[in-house]
């Protein structure tokens, strides 16, 4: 019976993560999160502008600058936040943390 115990085990734990991964489970049941109430959502919705509603962000490498380093050419590119309205128009760009660099030999 001892030999039975670790397999019994296993077998509980694969049932447990079945269980969790079904698609009856929702992700809220995983965590008890606080109940948001109907007020603090249209206040957030009301606080926004009428342009804002219709907007759409893209992600673009903008070309930051070339730099020569240990005798090769490094471009550096930064990633912005492009935000525009529903003509195509930008309304404004975020910089953000991410940068990629391309070595040339």
């Amino acid at each position: 019976m001892k030999k039975f115990y670790p397999f019994l085990l296993l077998l509980g734990v694969f049932a447990w993560i079945g269980y969790m991964e079904s698609p009856n489970m929702k992700p809220e049941d995983h965590f008890q999160t606080p109940v948001s109430t109907e007020d603090s959502e249209t206040e957030a919705v009301a606080t926004q502008k009428k342009e804002d509603l219709f907007t759409t962000m893209e992600l673009e490498l903008v070309h930051e600058g070339t730099k020569v380093v240990d005798g090769s050419k490094v471009e550096a590119y930064r990633e912005y936040e492009i935000h525009k309205d529903r003509d195509g128009n930008i309304i404004k760009e975020v910089p953000t943390e991410h940068y990629n660099y391309i070595r040339y030999e």
